[in-house]
């Protein structure tokens, strides 16, 4: 019995032994009449299958025939093939349009801004190293989009990766928060004839004098802290709250990214250097305000709106300088809406993944370049319906209704006053010679033309030549102030 057992068990292996043989001296034959077309002659070594050999003869004469190409006019150089992988895998091979829509930035401050970012740019530690244009044009790209990018200008490269875009957006970041670029792209005015272009601008613009810029806060959302989670909760959800003075081209001159969304409006701007500034300014006779919204109470420094003063209320003193004040203040919430709509990934829908310290690095790397874009015309990007709902939304829940126990300052509200009834006497000069301003006044609430102010004091022989002057019948600006000198070098000369 055992030995009938181990006979078959040897017959069985034999058998299986040489079905593997048989087999693979079926693929020998097979690969070798792959590399070599099979001839006329060509006998081969098994000859128990003639009939497969010949159907792996035809069907590799017809595989060699369906690879060569139909016909030498349509097949493609080797050179024109090369040449276009090149022109994708450039972005400075872009239109002007394209690159600017992907960038935000023309093709010439895009080259300027590697140049300067290469001597603050931080070291790579990585095997490969990307170039400086590389890692600025994957940063611009998160910015403009605030999503990663896989590839740069169409760019397949298998080490463009998204792990690349994350550390080129944080080098590039670090890079433009450099205080040496800082310093010189974001700046407040710190002397005289800064402050009186600033004043001008507005004078000539809006009707209001004296002022050296608007200010207004913007949430920016982030991830949930660690640390600190009370202090970035917005009664909604964890922010940053930033604090953004412009002038009135829409030009940032100050931000304040460090706030947490708890803080108020007043507590940013009382923490702000700028505050110190603007009191020393003022306790030394040269008069300086901002133009702050309903949230900010009412200082010596900072000129707020008149409060329960709506659409429909009549017009008086009071209404006139709401509607004024409310036109001059555009000018940061028009700034900031184009920060937002050119840069994305401030927007609320960006940056849940980045902790506190990055964002914060984050806006002030885009205020640097909405200030570039500014400075050199680059027309702003506009939001779409949906993102400017949503915008305006979540700032509406993040900011609150303003405060009904806001502490005003009564040096403050004398000041208020005085310029309040300043800008009612002068009223009609304004909407003479002013056509702009008084056709952004609703007609309801224009002053009446028929009644104009008259000013004894001022004789005909004084007056000058051109009766469109209107600091000729102007009252004393220093009048708000006691014991100030009179003087008008805040306003433009003609």
């Amino acid at each position: 019995m055992c030995q009938n057992r181990k006979a078959k068990s040897l017959a069985a292996f034999v058998t299986v032994t040489n079905y593997f043989v048989f087999h693979f001296k079926l693929l020998k034959n097979y690969i070798i009449m792959a590399d070599k077309p099979p001839e006329d002659s060509y006998i081969s070594v098994v000859d128990e299958e003639p009939v497969f050999f010949e159907l792996l003869k035809w069907d590799s004469s017809q595989s060699q025939k369906q690879q060569e190409p139909r016909s030498l006019e349509k097949a493609k150089s080797p050179e024109k093939m090369v040449t276009k992988s090149k022109e994708e895998s450039d972005p400075f091979d872009l239109s002007d349009a394209a690159f600017l829509d992907m960038y935000r930035l023309s093709k010439d401050l895009a080259r300027n801004l590697c140049e300067e970012l290469k001597p603050v740019m931080p070291d790579s530690i990585k095997s490969i190293e990307f170039s400086v244009e590389s890692k600025v044009l994957a940063a611009l790209s998160f910015y403009a989009t605030g999503k990663y990018q896989k590839s740069i200008g169409g760019r397949s490269d298998p080490s463009i990766t998204q792990y690349f875009v994350a550390t080129a957006v944080m080098q590039v970041t670090e890079a433009m928060n450099d205080p040496s670029i800082i310093k010189k792209y974001i700046h407040f005015p710190h002397l005289r004839n800064e402050r009186e272009v600033i004043k001008n601008g507005f004078y000539m613009k809006y009707g209001i004098p004296n002022v050296v810029g608007c200010v207004d806060c913007v949430h920016v959302p982030i991830a949930r802290p660690d640390e600190d989670q009370k202090k970035h909760f917005n009664k909604s959800y964890h922010s940053k709250k930033v604090q953004i003075i412009s002038d009135s081209r829409q030009r940032i001159m100050s931000v304040c990214s460090e706030g947490g969304g708890s803080y108020s409006h007043d507590a940013l701007l009382a923490r702000h250097a700028v505050t110190v500034d603007l009191v020393s300014l003022n306790n030394s006779r040269d008069l300086c305000w901002l133009l702050g919204g309903p949230h900010y109470s009412q200082k010596p420094y900072l000129m707020a709106p008149v409060p329960k003063m709506t659409k429909k209320s009549s017009m008086s003193p009071e209404k006139y300088y709401t509607n004024l004040h409310a036109q001059a203040h555009s000018a940061v919430t028009e700034t900031i809406k184009q920060l937002k709509a050119r840069w994305k990934c401030l927007q609320a829908t960006s940056n849940k993944q980045f902790d506190p310290p990055t964002v914060a690095k984050m806006v002030l790397a885009c205020c640097v370049l909405h200030n570039i874009c500014t400075e050199h015309g680059i027309p702003p990007v506009d939001m779409t319906q949906a993102e400017e709902r949503l915008e305006a939304m979540k700032q509406r829940v993040a900011n609150a209704p303003a405060s009904r126990r806001q502490e005003h300052d009564q040096l403050g509200l004398q000041a208020r006053a005085a310029l309040i009834q300043r800008l009612w006497a002068e009223r009609s000069i304004t909407t003479d010679t002013c056509p702009a301003t008084k056709r952004r006044l609703a007609k309801k609430d224009r002053p009446p033309e028929t009644h104009p102010v008259h000013h004894p004091e001022v004789h005909p022989h004084q007056m000058h030549d051109d009766p469109k002057r209107p600091r000729i019948l102007m009252n004393n600006p220093y009048s708000i102030g006691v014991g100030m000198p009179p003087a008008w070098g805040h306003y433009p000369q003609h």
